[in-house]
């Protein structure tokens, strides 16, 4: 059940990443508050797991010492040109870390 579960959630995940607007969705900012939401509503420790397994490939992915705790979204926004923009690096961001995890798949939607 628990391995349906998570990759009904993961799916989810790649689903908003890859067609935001489905969910009105304009920002990296509105993309997190979304999930946060639903991990709260869910009570589901998956997408929590799977945010704070991203959060720390962001960081690794900018090991700037004045980024060490800043939120993973905020460095998402502050590598991006505009909003439009930070969807495409948090979708891309999203994709390659599930192509380098052993746990996820890549999805096509």
């Amino acid at each position: 059940m628990e391995s349906n579960l998570k990759t009904e959630n993961i799916d989810l995940v790649q689903l908003v990443a890859k067609r935001p607007a489905m969910f009105s969705i304009q920002n990296v900012e509105s993309f997190f508050v979304f999930f946060k939401g639903y991990s709260i509503g869910k009570s589901d420790s998956i997408v929590i797991d799977f945010f704070e397994s991203f959060s720390n490939f962001v960081h690794k992915k900018h090991p700037e010492k004045c980024l060490k705790n800043i939120d993973s979204d905020r460095i998402i926004r502050l590598y991006s040109s505009n909003d439009s923009h930070s969807l495409e690096r948090v979708r891309f961001l999203i994709e390659e870390f599930i192509s380098e995890s052993d746990v996820y798949e890549i999805k096509e939607y």
